[in-house]
């Protein structure tokens, strides 16, 4: 070796320079350096990420992870430009490859989302950091969870040049450190870097290139994460489209579903490893062979091994897949919220989802037909505010316990709102289970005109109860004693906010809040009853109202609707005024919390459903109890058998003005003479 006597470099110096380069290149102070290289580039870059591994093969991927939720993301080998994430789950393997989905915002601009089964993300990063941090399973057929990210102790150079790119390719000069590397990834792997791969910030869009710390004549630069040998133009799905119509598309082979296997060593494992696992259904099984000397053993032909590495747990992306499905994304936007909610809990519908649709009906009449209300109190016409039968309603109701009462409203609440007593065809007719999901949806405009004539009926009858009882101070204040006690029941029993919130409305009105006499009387005869409408149910209407109060599920049967059918229906209902929340500083927050909390009651109609029920177990309704609570039989009573046909807004004008009038009579105006 050395130079020769004309000072030229001979071949023996370059092969010796090589050499030692080659050595300085694997010490491990230099592998050490190499490696937090990789772990302090951008987020953006895949190789930031402890837990990417490269282009590991299957058998080394299974090997990593030895414990339950252990995880790690490789390349797919059987598919270059995609991505699996190996885990450990009920002691068993399991590869999924990532699904990567390319949507074209533009012709000149597309963007490729990641996803397992549920949402999509713009980055792997982003996908792995949602699936540990909500334990939400991969598949619903594996129920496979992540929480333990298995970080890589070698850079990826040495996985690229321990692996190639088939086990057939790898290098002999490398199997020793590489092995020395993956056993020290075993020995550290739960150590204080455990958790650093999940980065805060994973934004890896499409384009980004990332070119590898160590340029190899062999290499090209390629997406994000991905280099090695050059991909396929076939391969890419991003620059050649199967469908160039469609803006939503799927890249690489669709997942199938795996033969039975039993985990095996792969051929860098130490001799005499234990093997781990018992067979899985959902991983691949290539005929066993004994591993006496793995470092010395022949890798599996490239066809076997290509086979293997081809087969991946089976995922059901909710997702448009192929050209099949032409434009349409994942979630239409004529799909009903509703349908988004299950489609996170359960999947998208399936393939035969459509075939079964059945286009929801429009309804455009009341449900409430006081004409053709068969009534038992009441002759087949009749005048408004008979005496005969505000009397015999004013009976029933003070003779009947508060509980009663309540539990009375409640059955007759929960048919209005659809909660109970819901018949398959009103489900087909509505396209949801529940009222309380149609309220939300833009074909559910008569039912929240139905529930606000209830409510406003129901609010006007509790009125006239007050104002129109005939009799002593002592009479009215007894009424108003027994209606806040009605409201109590309906809050703390029933879990009914709809029929409280009417109540609570009718003792809000000005007609009732002016009778200082009666009110005053309420707090001689009936203190404690005076004292709880005060001190709590009146600031837990105010706050109930302002959105303050989020009252789900718990023990809540109907939650309060007022709000949202009457923000949904403004201008079909300007006679109901504005409400109070409406005028605060914050009602641009107070109508958010609002809308929110519609969407919450939507997913949790059946949670409500499932209280009503459990409420109402056992209850035998007083037929003339129960005719006095539905409104048909108020709206006759209020208006008579003609007015109860005129429109809303005319109905309750002239109520009010009614109202008012009883109200003076009641207690006349202070003149102001007499001041």
């Amino acid at each position: 070796g050395g130079r020769g006597q004309g000072g030229e470099v001979t071949v023996d110096t370059v092969l010796q320079f090589s050499k030692e380069r080659h050595v300085m290149d694997r010490t491990p102070e230099r592998l050490k350096k190499e490696l937090e290289e990789e772990l302090l580039l951008s987020s953006e870059d895949l190789r930031s990420h402890a837990w990417y591994h490269g282009r590991i093969p299957r058998q080394v991927s299974e090997n990593l992870v030895q414990r339950d939720g252990d995880f790690l993301v490789r390349d797919s080998l059987s598919s270059p430009g995609n991505f699996v994430l190996t885990c450990q789950w009920k002691n068993l393997a399991h590869h999924f490859k990532i699904q990567q989905t390319v949507l074209r915002l533009s012709e000149a601009y597309s963007r490729v989302q990641y996803q397992f089964e549920r949402e999509s993300f713009d980055s792997i990063p982003g996908l792995v950091r949602s699936y540990v941090g909500n334990r939400q399973p991969i598949s619903q057929q594996s129920g496979a969870i992540i929480f333990q990210p298995i970080n890589r102790t070698v850079p990826l150079r040495c996985l690229e040049e321990r692996y190639g790119t088939s086990p057939g390719l790898a290098r002999e000069g490398s199997l020793v450190e590489v092995g020395q590397g993956l056993r020290g990834c075993r020995e550290s792997r739960r150590g204080p870097q455990a958790m650093s791969g999940l980065r805060s910030s994973s934004r890896c869009q499409s384009g980004s290139g990332c070119a590898h710390p160590h340029p190899h004549p062999s290499r090209s630069v390629r997406r994000c994460g991905m280099w090695g040998n050059p991909m396929p133009p076939q391969s890419s799905g991003v620059d050649t489209s199967p469908c160039p119509n469609s803006p939503v598309f799927r890249t690489g082979s669709e997942p199938t579903l795996s033969p039975a296997v039993a985990r095996r060593v792969s051929s860098d494992a130490r001799a005499g490893e234990a093997l781990r696992g018992s067979d899985s259904q959902l991983c691949p099984k290539p005929p066993p062979k004994p591993c006496k000397a793995p470092l010395l053993k022949a890798p599996p032909s490239p066809s076997t091994w290509l086979h293997s590495e081809a087969n991946y747990c089976e995922l059901n992306p909710a997702s448009a897949t192929g050209c099949d499905r032409g434009a349409r994304p994942p979630l239409c936007a004529q799909d009903s919220y509703v349908e988004l909610l299950k489609a996170k809990q359960n999947g998208a519908p399936g393939p035969d989802a459509e075939a079964e649709f059945v286009m929801p009906l429009l309804e455009t009449a009341s449900s409430f037909r006081p004409n053709d209300f068969v009534s038992k109190l009441l002759p087949p016409e009749n005048k408004p505010l008979e005496t005969a039968m505000l009397k015999r309603a004013k009976e029933l109701f003070t003779s009947n316990d508060p509980k009663v009462i309540a539990r009375h409203m409640l059955s007759e609440d929960c048919k209005v709102a659809r909660i109970l007593e819901v018949s398959e065809e009103m489900r087909r007719n509505m396209g949801v289970s529940s009222g309380l999901e149609l309220i939300t949806l833009p074909y559910g405009h008569q039912l929240r005109l139905d529930i606000i004539e209830r409510h406003s009926t129901m609010a006007i009858g509790i009125a006239v109860d007050i104002l129109g009882c005939t009799g002593t101070l002592e009479d009215r204040a007894a009424t108003l004693n027994r209606i806040i006690q009605v409201a109590v029941e309906l809050k703390d029993s029933m879990g009914d906010l709809y029929s409280f919130s009417a109540i609570m409305k009718a003792l809000e009105m000005p007609q009732i809040t002016r009778l200082e006499e009666t009110w005053t009387a309420l707090r001689r005869q009936h203190t404690q009853t005076a004292i709880l409408y005060e001190k709590q149910l009146k600031p837990f209407s105010k706050a109930l109202h302002e959105g303050r109060v989020c009252r789900l599920p718990d023990n809540i049967s109907v939650p309060l609707l007022m709000p949202l059918v009457t923000l949904m229906e403004r201008q079909a209902v300007i006679f109901e005024g504005t409400d109070t929340w409406e005028k605060n500083n914050e009602s641009c927050e107070i109508m958010m919390n609002h809308l929110t909390t519609a969407r919450l009651v939507a997913e949790a109609a059946h949670s409500y459903r499932m209280n009503a029920e459990r409420i109402l177990e056992g209850f035998q309704p007083d037929e003339e109890m129960s005719e006095i609570i539905k409104t048909e039989f108020q709206m006759r009573l209020l208006w008579g058998s003609k007015g109860a046909q005129v429109n809303q807004a005319e109905r309750y004008e002239k109520f009010n003005q009614i109202l008012t009038a009883l109200s003076r009579k009641l207690e006349p105006p202070v003149k102001q003479a007499e001041l």
